[in-house]
């Protein structure tokens, strides 16, 4: 109990400094600066590129199908066995609790 009012206090006081702290930041960019009114610059427009792009892609890399089905068919492989022992870890899990509550039903 003690430990969750202290975590509250501390949330609430970080709170209030990023309110306290966020608004003084605001209300500073509100005021004109020199007691000049604000001024908005021009709009930017963007001049001419420079230099021309090529438009033509560089050739890739060459993708051999045989190399990516070796490549599927190890991953497939891998996949299963990591899925098999997901499956083996879950029955020993299982298995385990019903041990554990037949013997908390045998004790009382």
């Amino acid at each position: 109990m003690m430990v969750t009012r202290a975590r509250d206090m501390v949330l609430a006081t970080l709170l209030g400094l990023a309110v306290a702290l966020g608004a003084g930041g605001a209300v500073a960019l509100a005021e004109p600066v020199g007691g000049q009114p604000f001024v908005a610059a021009a709009p930017f427009v963007a001049a001419d590129p420079a230099l021309t792009q090529d438009t033509t892609p560089e050739p890739g890399p060459t993708l051999d199908p045989a190399e990516s089905e070796q490549a599927n068919a190890e991953k497939t492989k891998n996949k299963l066995i990591v899925g098999g022992i997901a499956a083996v870890l879950l029955v020993i899990v299982l298995w385990g609790r019903s041990v554990r509550k037949k013997r908390t039903k045998n004790s009382k």
